[in-house]
Parts: structure tokens; C-alpha cells; sequence
């Protein structure tokens, strides 16, 4: 949807999410956690809470919702959790937009992103798409700017993994198989892992190991030298030590190490040759002097990828962590605190085309016929690494919480550094080819109140007052923006957040809260008279305006929850041509300014249905829709700019427009039976369907991915010391799109046409992410 946005079908929306199943959290949480059999527990707000009394929009899922959905890594939350989107542009590597409510973060540069993963609430840096899930105790997906709990980086929200305690007096374990085939894939892809728990001081001191060794086969090879595309390999290995002599004292102290390597990913280019041969319609696009682009993305061809040489991905990372409480009556200390390091490497081709004469399947003879010449600009891959590292720690002191009046304070201290290099461009002075080498430090008081006013209404304030140093270095042997002094900027912000609860009945409550989010200063460097400059852009704010209800109907055997959120973004962060004053002189630069503005209108819905003790209905459905609300003209790339009216200076005005690879609209609907007990074991039956809803390719919104859904299937045998399940992944096999580039899906073409009376003189061709194929395979886990 273009133009501004429309209330009255919000509205109708709204009132139409009530009758919409919903994805709820689970039902049965780790003893411990749980009163009751439907009594999820988050710590959202640093206590431990009914997830129902939390008045925030939180979807957590347990480990049997992460099992019996089959979400495996962070790209699969989106398929179950209302207004969340991963576009993995480059597969695990990048995820550049990885949006919340509607807003993605308009880079792929980890520092800036809307939202940050946590363990045990101890943050981590770096790409994140790959973390495990299989071990964990739930997840908690909190929806909103979270800067108030979580601290920086929290924009829009956090998702937090929790792990288990190991607490058992007897040693325990599992291990677990799983193997799966796809149609005519060169690789199967195949899990192995396990845990195992035992107590080394009988009731005080308890370790737990576990291990793990996945691959998710590749399921093609590249046109040019049969590279593998689409392969992900990852080995894990993470340790616990849990010291409880008490219930009033507790450390839990953890590590783990992660190794990944990932093919090239399934990302095509699509050429307007093949948008004519599939008959797409088309049509001219301003500045494009007679070019033209699709409709909307045809589905990818996985027979034109060409690797050019390039070999993918390379990561490893380390995390260690600490979780410290101690109680004094009914007050409590807690320090967190944690140390991060992932180093990562790249070698992809510049643009994913195989180049030889008689190689691709739609040029090859083109080239040597005339037809088309190849662009040399494109050809190659661009090896890179990068390396991050962080320290967080924060101590927290809580009131009793049985009081009306509850309180919270703590200190936070946060620490990074990102080094990164590209190889390919090293000199004698910088054989690593090292870009930069910067750092940011954050410190910060925060706190809260929860205030019962009477026993049906209660008052919370929050707030985070942060202080944060952006710095980047002197370095003269820099790569592409070498420089000779040091670059400080510090900025101080105040995140608050206010909220309004009432219990209308024991079952159900409604609340209104105004929450602030900050995105960290950030810097860019320009070449000024022949000297590079660093150049800063202010924070970015989010300011969000919510109104939410939490619902329990017929003894527990419905949740429905829901929530509509108005948000404001200003002094947005984009790359444009500005006038600046530099050094006194002013000049034009591009640069990464404070010079955008949004605004953002949606609601989700959540709900869990127990028709019968046998049948459970489950789903969701969620509605963002973000709207640049800048009318100022901007110089931008030039690439971005395809579509747009043409102006005399190559300006654009973006107000009305949205931003590309977020859907407005995704949704989630599941269904798991139980059928009678056989042979010791209880089957059931699950089918699980996710919405994505269309979105914007460019950021002209002229070129549209199609909406679509995916389809998951399960039938699962368990007993008290076996599971055993038949599943499949995408059964339906949808291969429309998952995504373009990150600010849109333009791309130089590798191959231009000689006829430009039918293609155009500005040919621009466009890239186009691909999905898994349908997956068929097994999995049996043995616990003991």
C-alpha cells in the first residue's frame, strides 16, 4: 500500500483479529518456571512474570513450540511471531533486514540494526542468524523499543534465549538424530546433538554439556565450477555450571563456542530477458531512458548462479557468560555480565552470474554471438573478514515483589569493538586490508516502579539514562578512508517508558504505554579536498504509542492477546548528498545524515485455542505498515533511485513510499491432534501454515514480492524415553522470492543487450533471494 495510511481499514482489522488464532506461547513451561500446566513465566521486565500479566506484546515460545513447529534458527521465528521479518540477504551471513513493527534498519552493519539477540539477557554482537535453538528453554520475542530492560540496540525490540538451569540430582540427557533429503539436491541435510546433566555437589553444584553437528544440504551448484549453493554447516559445543547451596544464592556461569561455513548463498540476478521469457508483464521506469522493470519478481532460477571462483562463508564464535543472584530477605542482587567474540570471512562473487561464454543457460551463446557484451565491472568475488568483540555487565537491585509499590535499579556498562578488512585491496603499510577499526563504549543508570494504585490498576515507569562514545581512530593506512585523527562522538539519551495497566477481571487486562527507542549515533567518512573526514549522524529516535489486551477465556482454554501501536521516527539515519560544513568550507558530500522521517500504524494478535483435550488450534496475525514522511528532496544513489520521477538535480522525495523487503502483512496458522495412545507411544499430528504478505523490491515501491505461503507438516510418536516424528519443510514448495538487495533490488545487469531499441540504454536488472526447497525427512530423540 502506497499513499498515506488508511485508519478505517486498520480498524476493520482490528476488530476482524479477534476472531483470528493466534500463536500463543507455549503450553507447559520447565518445572520451576510454571505454577500451572498454562503458566508461561518471561522476565521481560527482569522479574520472573506470568506472561499474561506482563503488559508488554511479548510472544515466547518453549522448547516444545520450537520443536513441534520446526524453528531450528532465528529466520524461522518470523514464520510463528506477528510483525517479525528476516530477510536474509546472503544467507546466514546478512541479515540486512531484520525488522520488527515494519521498521528495518536501512543497513546491514550490525552496530545499527532495530534489534539485538540476547542469552540469559547478556547481549550478543555480530550476525546472528545461525544460533542454535535446538537447546534452549524458550525464547522471548519482546515487541516495541526495549531500551528501558534491555538496553542499547533495542530500537524496536529483543529477542531473548533463556537457557535451563541443569538442577537434576540424576544424571539426564538426550540425544537426537535428524536427516532430511530435498528434491534433486546435491546434499542431504542431517542434525546430530546432544546434552547431558549431572550433579557434581548434591544439591548445590550441577554442569551440563551439550554438543551439536548440523547441516542444511546445498540444494543446487553453481552453472560455472559446480560450487555448492545454499549449504550450511555449523558445530556447536556449550557448557553450564550451575552453584545453588541455597534458594537465596545462585551463579550460573556458561560458554560456548560456535564454528560455521556456509556455501554461497541462493541469490539470483534476474536480467529483463528473462522477466520477457516468463512472461512477467512489464514497464518503462523513470530515468531509465527506455528501460524497463517487472511487475513484480518472478520466482529464482537456481541454474543461472555462478560463483565466479568464490568459496562463502567462514564464522567462529565465542561467548562466555555470567548470571549472579543473591537475596537479602525479600530484596534482590543480580549481576549479569558476558564476553562476545565472532570472527567472520567472505569471499562471494560481485554479482552471482556465471560469465563464460556458453556457462549461463540464457546468455552463453548470447555472448559469443554479440548479442550481449559482459560487463567487466562485476565480474569477480570480494574477499573480506571482520572481526567483533564486546563485554556487557550489568548489576540490578530489586524491591520485594509482593509489595504494591515495586522497584528496580541497576548499572550497565557495555564495550565493542568491529575490525574489519577486505583482503583484496592490502598494501605493503595494510597487507590485511584493514577499513576500520572502531569502537563504542555505553554506560547507563536505569530503573522502574510498578505501583498498584488500587488491586485492579497499576502504574509502571521505566527509564535508562545512557551515555554512548562513538569512536573511530586515527588511521592513516586505512583502506578507502584513511585518516589522520581521531573521531569522537558522544551523545547522552534518556529511554523512558510509561505504562498504564487494568485488570477489568482476574482473566483479563488492557494497557496503554509511550515507549522511546535510540539508534546509536553513527558515523560515515567523506573525502573533503582530497582528506577523508569522519562525519556523524545523530541518534535516531523511535517514539511508540500502544494500547494492548491479555485474555484468558474458559478456564485457561483460550489465550487471546492483542496490541495497536502508532509509531514516530525522526532524525531517521539515511545515506544522502548533503551541504555540509566541513572545516569551515561548505560542501556537497554523501553522507549518512539525520534527514529522514517515518511513521508506522499497525497491530498483531496472538491466541492459543484447546478445542478438545485432543485438538489445539494456534496462530497469528500481524499488520505494520512504515511510511517515510520526508518531503524534503534527496540526492541519493544512484542506483536506488530507478523509478522515480526524473528531477533536474537526480533529486527524490520519499514521502508516501515505504522501504523495500518488509511486508506489511504475515500471519501464522497451526493445528496439532493427538491421536490415541498406541503401543506406548502417543502420535500426533501437527500442520503448520505461514504468511508472508507482498512487499516493496525497490524503493521506488514499482516492483512488488509476490505474497506467499509456507506449509509444514508432522506426525510425531513419543513416549516417556522416545520421540520419533516424519516431517516436512515448504511441502507446497514455494519458491517466490524471500527477498531482494538491502536497500532494494537493484542491481548493475552482468549482461547487456546490443538491442536497446526493445531493452533500453540504463538497463538495470534486479536480485532475487530463493527459499529452501520442499524438505522430506526424520528425526528421533532418546532422553534418559
Amino acid at each position: 500500500m502506497t499513499g498515506k495510511l488508511k485508519r478505517t481499514a486498520l480498524t476493520t482489522s482490528l476488530i476482524a483479529t479477534a476472531a483470528m488464532l493466534a500463536t500463543a506461547p507455549a503450553q507447559a513451561q520447565q518445572a520451576g518456571d510454571a505454577e500451572g500446566g498454562n503458566t508461561i513465566v518471561v522476565t521481560a521486565k527482569n522479574r520472573k512474570e506470568s506472561l499474561q500479566d506482563v503488559p508488554l506484546a511479548i510472544t515466547a515460545l518453549s522448547d516444545q513450540d520450537l520443536a513441534g513447529a520446526q524453528i531450528r534458527d532465528a529466520r524461522d521465528l518470523q514464520k510463528i511471531t506477528p510483525n517479525l521479518s528476516l530477510f536474509a540477504g546472503s544467507g546466514r551471513n546478512d541479515p540486512s533486514a531484520y525488522s520488527l513493527r515494519g521498521l528495518a534498519p536501512n543497513t546491514s552493519d550490525e552496530r545499527y540494526q532495530g534489534i539485538s539477540i540476547f542469552i540469559d539477557g547478556v547481549a550478543l554482537s555480530g550476525q546472528l542468524a545461525s544460533l542454535d535453538l535446538e537447546n534452549l528453554q524458550r525464547v522471548e520475542i519482546i515487541k516495541g523499543p526495549q531500551s528501558a530492560t534491555f538496553g542499547r540496540a533495542t530500537y524496536s525490540g529483543a529477542i531473548n534465549y533463556v537457557t535451563a538451569d541443569p538442577s537434576s540430582d540424576a544424571v539426564t540427557g538426550f540425544v537426537k538424530a535428524r536427516g532430511s533429503l530435498t528434491n534433486k539436491a546435491p546434499d542431504a541435510s542431517y542434525y546430530f546433538g546432544g546434552t547431558i546433566t549431572a550433579p557434581i555437589v548434591k544439591d548445590a553444584l550441577w554442569f551440563s554439556v551439550s554438543g551439536s553437528l548440523m547441516q542444511n544440504g546445498a540444494f543446487a551448484k553453481s552453472v560455472d565450477d559446480g560450487t555448492a549453493i545454499g549449504r550450511e554447516r555449523t558445530q556447536v559445543v556449550s557448557g553450564t555450571l550451575f552453584f545453588k547451596p541455597d534458594e537465596s544464592f545462585s551463579i550460573k556461569l556458561r560458554g560456548m563456542y560456535q564454528h560455521d561455513r556456509d556455501s554461497p548463498p541462493a541469490q539470483v540476478v534476474q536480467h529483463p530477458r528473462e522477466w520477457l521469457a516468463a512472461g512477467v508483464a512489464v514497464a518503462p521506469f523513470a530515468r531509465g531512458n527506455g528501460a524497463f522493470f517487472p511487475a513484480y519478481l518472478p520466482d529464482g532460477d537456481l541454474d543461472t548462479i555462478g560463483t565466479q571462483g568464490a568459496t562463502g562463508y567462514g564464522r567462529d564464535r565465542y561467548f562466555a557468560s555470567a548470571v549472579v543472584t543473591k537475596t537479602f530477605g525479600d530484596y534482590e542482587l543480580s549481576y549479569r555480565g558476558g564476553y562476545f567474540r565472532e570472527s567472520r570471512w567472505a569471499n562471494v562473487a560481485t554479482v552471482p552470474r556465471a560469465v563464460q561464454p556458453g556457462q549461463d543457460p540464457v546468455f552463453g551463446d548470447l555472448i559469443t554471438d554479440g548479442t550481449v557484451t559482459v560487463r567487466s565491472s562485476v565480474l569477480g568475488t570480494f574477499p573480506s573478514t571482520e572481526t567483533f568483540e564486546n563485554t556487557s555487565h550489568q548489576l540490578m537491585l530489586l524491591s520485594p515483589g509482593s509489595k504494591p509499590f515495586r522497584w528496580r535499579a541497576g548499572l550497565y556498562y557495555f564495550w565493542e569493538n568491529d575490525l574489519s578488512a577486505f583482503s583484496g585491496y592490502g598494501t605493503t603499510a595494510n597487507p590485511k586490508g584493514v577499513t576500520r577499526n572502531d569502537h563504542l563504549t555505553n554506560m547507563a543508570v536505569l530503573g522502574g516502579f510498578d505501583w498498584d494504585v488500587t488491586d485492579a490498576l497499576t502504574l509502571s515507569g521505566e527509564g535508562r539514562y545512557a551515555r554512548e562514545k562513538v569512536s573511530s581512530p586515527a588511521c592513516p593506512t586505512c583502506v578507502f578512508y584513511p585518516t589522520s585523527v581521531d573521531y569522537n562522538n558522544v551523545s547522552e539519551d534518556f529511554s523512558p517508558r510509561i505504562t498504564l495497566s487494568y485488570k477489568v477481571t482476574g482473566e483479563s487486562m488492557i494497557y496503554a504505554l509511550f515507549s522511546k527507542g535510540v539508534k546509536s549515533a553513527r558515523y560515515s567518512f567523506v573525502n573533503v579536498g582530497g582528506n577523508y573526514v569522519g562525519l556523524a549522524a545523530d541518534p535516531e529516535k523511535l517514539f511508540n504509542y500502544e494500547i494492548g489486551s491479555k485474555n484468558t477465556f474458559f478456564g485457561g482454554r483460550l489465550t487471546l492477546n492483542l496490541a495497536a501501536f502508532y509509531d514516530e521516527v525522526k532524525d531517521q539515519q539515511l545515506v544522502s548528498t548533503q551541504e555540509r560544513t566541513v572545516n569551515g568550507n561548505i560542501v556537497n558530500i554523501a553522507t549518512v545524515g539525520n534527514v529522514g522521517a517515518s511513521k508506522i500504524l499497525g497491530f498483531e494478535g496472538e491466541a492459543n485455542l484447546r478445542i478438545t483435550p485432543r485438538l489445539t488450534l494456534r496462530g497469528s496475525v500481524g499488520y505494520a505498515h512504515q511510511e517515510f514522511t520526508t518531503k524534503t528532496p534527496l540526492i541519493i544513489s544512484t542506483s536506488s533511485t530507478y523509478g522515480f520521477p526524473a528531477s533536474a538535480d537526480n533529486s527524490i522525495v520519499l514521502d508516501g513510499l515505504t522501504q523495500a523487503n518488509v511486508p506489511d502483512w504475515n500471519g501464522f496458522i497451526g493445528g496439532e491432534y493427538k491421536l490415541p495412545e498406541m503401543g506406548g507411544f502417543s502420535p500426533s499430528f501437527r500442520l503448520d501454515g505461514a504468511y508472508r504478505g507482498s512487499w516493496y523490491a525497490n524503493l521506488a515501491n514499482t516492483v512488488k514480492g509476490r505474497s506467499a505461503w509456507t506449509v509444514d507438516a508432522r506426525i510425531n510418536f513419543a513416549s516417556d524415553a522416545i520421540d520419533f516424528s516424519l516431517f516436512g519443510r515448504n511441502i507446497l514448495n514455494n519458491q517466490r522470492p524471500t527477498g531482494s538487495g538491502l536497500a532494494g533490488a537493484t542491481a548493475t545487469c552482468i549482461f547487456v543487450e546490443r538491442d536497446t531499441a526493445t531493452y533500453g540504454s540504463n538497463q538495470q536488472c534486479l536480485y532475487a533471494s530463493v527459499p529452501r526447497p520442499a524438505e522430506w525427512g526424520m528425526e528421533a530423540t532418546l532422553r534418559f
